[in-house]
């Protein structure tokens, strides 16, 4: 374009090559990469074979015991599916203050994607040796390195100005929903050596923390409740 030229749409001469696209393109693959990792925990739980039940295929007991041997992967599959849902939560958080792309943040979301692509096989191991702590750090490692990529995210947003104009600031709902989860990981990195079943119940905290913390600032006296009016209304 010619300084004679007036800017397309106006807009300021340069603009074309400096505007950022929108993350619609990095959701959906993020969402599908998700999706997937969530479908191949259910791959991981086996059907009982008729070897397995003594070729007794008729025996509803034989078919009972038989599957209460796969307890420990429904429980393994339990435990992932709800974290996986938890990081997915987290990572909507980010995206509902990024609006922009950039090729460092689509960086940092392929090393989540990679942290959640790699969780199938954590969630197996974890299934198949619950009882051994190595495994239990292996699958908890794995839960710390997708909440550092996504805190890594959120900030390069921060730092690069990738945070959509007009967007409402909440530390509750986005930077200490994903401290949390690396304090609980490092908590069941360290607790699976005193007791492995603690350590897995720990990974709830990944929830039930975020909330308490969200309940205690939504309802303090400084913000006040609410649904009641506060003093100055009175």
């Amino acid at each position: 374009m010619t300084p004679d030229q007036p800017a397309a749409e106006g807009r300021p001469p340069g603009s074309e090559q400096t505007e950022q696209p929108p993350t619609d393109r990095l959701l959906a693959l993020s969402d599908g990469v998700v999706a997937i990792a969530l479908t191949l925990l259910i791959l991981q739980i086996t059907v009982p074979t008729a070897s397995a039940l003594h070729n007794h295929t008729d025996s509803a007991s034989a078919l009972a015991s038989a599957l209460a041997k796969g307890g420990d992967d429904w429980i393994s599959y339990g435990v992932s599916f709800y974290v996986i849902s938890q990081f997915w939560l987290n990572h909507h958080r980010v995206f509902r203050q990024i609006d922009r792309q950039q090729d460092g943040l689509a960086v940092w979301n392929f090393a989540f994607l990679f942290t959640i692509s790699v969780m199938p096989f954590t969630s197996d191991l974890l299934g198949k040796f619950n009882g051994n702590p190595l495994a239990v750090d292996i699958f908890g490692f794995n839960l710390f390195l997708a909440s550092v990529a996504t805190l890594f995210m959120l900030d390069f947003g921060d730092r690069h100005g990738l945070v959509g104009k007009g967007v409402k600031r909440d530390p509750v709902s986005s930077r200490a929903h994903i401290l949390v989860g690396i304090v609980v990981a490092l908590l069941s990195i360290g607790l699976a050596w005193y007791n492995t079943v603690l350590a897995q119940c720990s990974w709830f905290l990944f929830a039930i923390v975020p909330q308490i913390g969200d309940a205690i600032v939504r309802f303090s006296p400084r913000r006040g409740h609410p649904d009641q009016p506060r003093p100055d209304q009175h």
